[in-house]
């Protein structure tokens, strides 16, 4: 229901530029002033529905549209530079093919490259946390339906015997 708007800051969300989308990320006071300053909005600051954080979540949609108009009169590249250089989070919404090429998704291992059995190299989903002293990651693709039938049904103490009899029954599938 709240589309890409956090659910405990605002503003805090995707914003249509004049070429594409982008999303803003307002998290506290200080960050809702730089916004103001860098769109040219600082006249909201004064709006009673948008002094602080919780009047703002309070009249988010209203927020919302009162700093589309002036994020709709810039390009999206123009918005990220002036957001960095302010020191307001921001960053592009990218579509899954900016996404898999994008330098940050390789750096982190997000998309890795699997060899399915039947489909052959495939692209996954990465691990999302990353530790130093723990490293996880994907080494192995989504398991086929029934891939692992006989190792998940020995695991809770059936025996081989009772797992062909289940299979010849149909109650279970096995590759």
């Amino acid at each position: 229901p709240m589309g890409s708007a956090h659910p405990l800051n605002a503003p805090y969300e995707a914003f249509k530029t004049a070429d594409r989308w982008i999303t803003i990320g307002g998290a506290n006071q200080r960050n809702w002033l730089r916004i103001l300053d860098v769109v040219g909005a600082t006249h909201l600051a004064d709006d009673p529905r948008f002094t602080d954080n919780a009047a703002r979540m309070a009249n988010r949609m209203a927020l919302a549209d009162a700093l589309a108009p002036f994020l709709a009169k810039r390009t999206s590249a123009d918005w990220l530079a002036a957001f960095a250089a302010a020191g307001v989070p921001a960053g592009p919404v990218l579509d899954i093919a900016e996404m898999h090429a994008h330098p940050q998704t390789e750096a982190r291992d997000m998309a890795p490259s699997l060899n399915h059995p039947i489909a052959g190299a495939v692209r996954t989903l990465g691990a999302p946390v990353k530790f130093s002293k723990t490293p996880g990651g994907v080494h192995r693709c989504a398991p086929r339906l029934g891939e692992h039938t006989f190792d998940v049904l020995r695991e809770a103490g059936m025996t081989t015997t009772e797992i062909e009899a289940m299979i010849d029954r149909g109650d279970a599938i096995a590759l």
